[in-house]
């Protein structure tokens, strides 16, 4: 590889992060680099941008760019990546004479076998392409088919088929539901109730079948002694990733949510810590609360639904019990508002009463520079604090504040930053405004640096506020990763 940053722009590119991978791909002055990857990564990312773009006069600019730089790089060299990937821009453009063209000399090159290194799962999903492109669909069916055996667990790979394969089949005008046979599995949002009655014993049973049903191959959710840790243990006996998510410190959550419940709980927590793929925590609490719990959930869902989104599949969520956490009903509404499913596992709760967690409290902060007029920010509800050069906004509501901050930056093209989360009021609110200062020092013109959990609330609550990951920057909890909101 000529230059080391390709490989990371391309993944955060197939992970769907187009405006940070473009960004890193100008950073690093490959805009006129005429190298054959480099071209092809051009493409990607230009295709990416035109899909998306909020204009039909930006979307012709950008694919018909994204055209030219993959026709460049495969007369460069022999390569069917390119080739296929211009000819199904050139069909999106609405040029079937050149798509045909195309296509055909794809397939001539995949049958005298003079084409890159590459998988067998992209040969067959680059011919079966081509058929498509051909009209030839059956083909392309079956060709599919073969390539899906190759790689049955490349869901990523999958997505991105799938993805491509839509929009082809759209503008042909054909019936695409033949391709939900091939969607990755679900991802999952669990939860249920803490400390599950001893005389259960039918409860392993009900929430195994529950998991044989929905069959998901990803999962997310917190991890608390009762119906959590039974259906995380039943989750990863079927080999599905499991992510949790917890709305405390480790220590915190253990001392509050597992041990408090009984010793024979920890090591079964222990075990699913190690196993998992991922474990996300808020580090700003060391303490369970009603609010952590609600913005940990959040979180969670938010995930669920991205993840989803990313592998061109889709989101169930499973309720084991009462459902009964902090405000749960309010976050199930928002999750059947985006028509999204919800299983229940009857489950009841130990006798055993338990002190409720304390309530604490949430908010989004909105941090804008200092001499920048800020009163519409009390307008829609705000309470305004200074902080040393920046006016921060505190609102309840994350969803308002995004809202305001980003019809803001495209008004006036100001630097803004925003933050959200669960906090301890006894506890260092500096530190809260701090990090809200911070991420406005990470923002472009047109867009809104907003902190992960932000993000994710936004993915749960607000669909049509588009938000894409964008890295990290320094704070005082570590570092701290940021998505970036823009105009769609």
């Amino acid at each position: 590889m000529h230059n080391s940053k390709i490989p990371i722009i391309r993944r955060l590119a197939r992970s769907g992060d187009t405006m940070r991978a473009w960004q890193m791909f100008t950073d690093a002055a490959l805009e006129g680099d005429r190298h054959p990857d480099t071209l092809t990564l051009k493409g990607r990312l230009l295709k990416d941008r035109g899909l998306s773009a909020p204009s039909t006069a930006e979307r012709a600019r950008l694919l018909g760019a994204a055209r030219q730089a993959y026709l460049s790089a495969a007369a460069m060299m022999p390569a069917t990546y390119p080739l296929i990937n211009a000819a199904t821009i050139a069909l999106l453009e609405g040029n079937r004479k050149d798509a045909a063209i195309l296509a055909t000399r794809v397939l001539t090159m995949l049958d005298a076998g003079d084409h890159e290194p590459e998988t067998a799962y992209w040969l067959h999903a680059t011919r079966a392409e081509a058929f498509l492109l051909l009209g030839e669909i059956d083909k392309g069916q079956a060709v599919l088919a073969q390539a899906v055996r190759q790689a049955p667990r490349a869901w990523e790979d999958h997505a991105s088929t799938l993805r491509h394969f839509r929009l082809i089949m759209t503008v042909l005008e054909q019936p695409a539901d033949w391709l939900d046979a091939y969607r990755p599995p679900a991802s999952l949002h669990f939860s249920g109730i803490i400390h599950v009655a001893p005389d259960q014993t039918q409860s392993p049973e009900r929430i195994a079948e529950a998991v044989d049903r929905i069959r998901p191959g990803f999962a997310f959710g917190a991890l608390a002694a009762g119906a959590d840790i039974m259906v995380a243990e039943a989750l990863l006996e079927r080999d599905v990733e499991l992510h949790v998510m917890l709305p405390a410190t480790i220590e915190g959550f253990r001392h509050d949510s597992v041990s408090s419940f009984g010793t024979h709980w920890e090591a079964r927590f222990d075990a699913i810590l190690d196993a998992a793929a991922s474990v996300e925590t808020i580090e700003t609490l060391d303490a369970v609360s009603q609010s952590g719990i609600y913005v940990g959930d959040e979180m969670a869902m938010g995930c669920a639904i991205r993840h989803a989104r990313q592998l061109e599949s889709h989101a169930v969520a499973l309720r084991l019990g009462d459902g009964t956490r902090a405000q749960g009903s309010l976050l199930d509404a928002a999750w059947r508002d985006r028509g999204l499913p919800i299983e229940r596992v009857s489950l009841e709760r130990s006798g055993t009463t338990a002190s409720p967690p304390p309530t604490f409290a949430r908010e989004a902060l909105v941090a804008v520079p200092d001499g920048e007029q800020a009163d519409h920010f009390a307008h829609a509800g705000a309470a305004l604090v200074r902080h040393g050069a920046f006016t921060i906004a505190r609102f309840d509501d994350p969803v308002a504040a995004a809202r305001i901050a980003l019809a803001d930056v495209t008004l006036h093209g100001r630097t803004l930053g925003a933050t959200y989360g669960a906090y301890d009021p006894a506890g260092n609110a500096t530190q809260r405004l701090e990090t809200a200062v911070r991420v406005a020092g990470a923002g472009l013109p047109g867009q809104v640096p907003v902190s992960r959990s932000l993000a994710l609330a936004l993915t749960l609550h607000a669909p049509d506020l588009h938000c894409e990951n964008f890295g990290q920057i320094a704070s005082a909890q570590g570092d701290l990763a940021l998505g970036l909101l823009a105009v769609r």
